[in-house]
């Protein structure tokens, strides 16, 4: 069942575009976190993918962009991000997809950079997307398993690697305080990293795809019980539930750089 809060939103964006431009929506679907059972209200972002009848011009981006203004002025909370495709493009590399109509971070953008259309999001949008406004249709795209494993090891050991050097250089930087790393802070790379990285080892190990709760109750149940706390904790962050284990916002990074380096060694262990 799609949350109230998800419904409401995307019947707005569907009625706003389609009021502008008559019959160029065929179809509004939403994966990640919704459509894998896993949202959270103030928490999860609303991925979606607009499926259009035939490529955007000029006319079409500016009346996407006054649909999108007129959901922000409804819904100011809301928090949406997706991209605006042929049925031919789906499926495809981002590469081949070019530069489309994408929004994220409450701004349409056209030049193609920050689009989410990966085999993570065609893996998630053939198995479990939900048509949440127009009809439902057939995705003909096949999403085979070698490149999405492929893309999540490239993507450990480039963004989540990246990650896990900067959090460690926080750590020993000789001008950071306990002051400078706050809870907040930290709070925020917990949540992010451990469940985020969770979800590639997830990927690897069992070839599928699975939320950000979904991974944390996977790394309970692989994860030495040293970082059971930590991922406890992630966890309870992703909830918006305030459940803490360390007094020490240092010792707090220091363990979270622990995990994620292990959690790094095991996603690239046999490759």
């Amino acid at each position: 069942m799609v949350p109230n809060t998800v419904e409401k939103t995307m019947s707005l964006l569907g009625d706003a575009l389609e009021a502008r431009m008559p019959g160029w929506i065929e179809s509004v679907y939403v994966y990640g976190s919704v459509a894998l059972g896993a949202y959270v209200e103030h928490s999860s972002d609303i991925d979606f993918i607009a499926i259009v009848r035939g490529r955007p011009d000029s006319g079409h981006i500016r009346m996407v962009e006054e649909a999108h203004e007129e959901l922000e002025r409804a819904m100011p909370g809301s928090d949406i991000m997706g991209a605006y495709l042929t049925r031919e493009q789906l499926g495809q590399p981002a590469a081949e997809i070019g530069a489309v109509p994408a929004y994220f971070e409450k701004k349409l953008h056209i030049d193609g950079k920050g689009t989410d259309l990966n085999p993570v999001t065609w893996w998630i949008l053939k198995r479990n997307g939900i048509c949440v406004y127009g009809r439902e249709i057939s995705f003909a795209f096949e999403t085979p398993t070698e490149p999405l494993i492929d893309y999540v090891i490239l993507n450990m050991n480039s963004y989540w690697l990246g990650w896990v050097n900067r959090l460690a250089a926080r750590i020993e930087s000789t001008d950071s305080s306990e002051r400078d790393i706050t809870a907040d802070r930290v709070d925020k790379a917990v949540e992010w990293c451990s469940l985020g990285m969770l979800r590639q080892l997830y990927t690897i190990r069992e070839r599928d795809v699975t939320s950000k709760l979904g991974a944390g109750e996977f790394g309970l149940r692989v994860m030495p019980e040293h970082w059971h706390p930590l991922i406890r904790e992630a966890m309870a962050v992703k909830r918006g539930e305030p459940d803490r284990h360390y007094a020490s916002q240092r010792d707090r990074l220091r363990e979270l750089v622990e995990l994620l380096r292990h959690i790094h060694l095991e996603c690239n262990r046999g490759i």
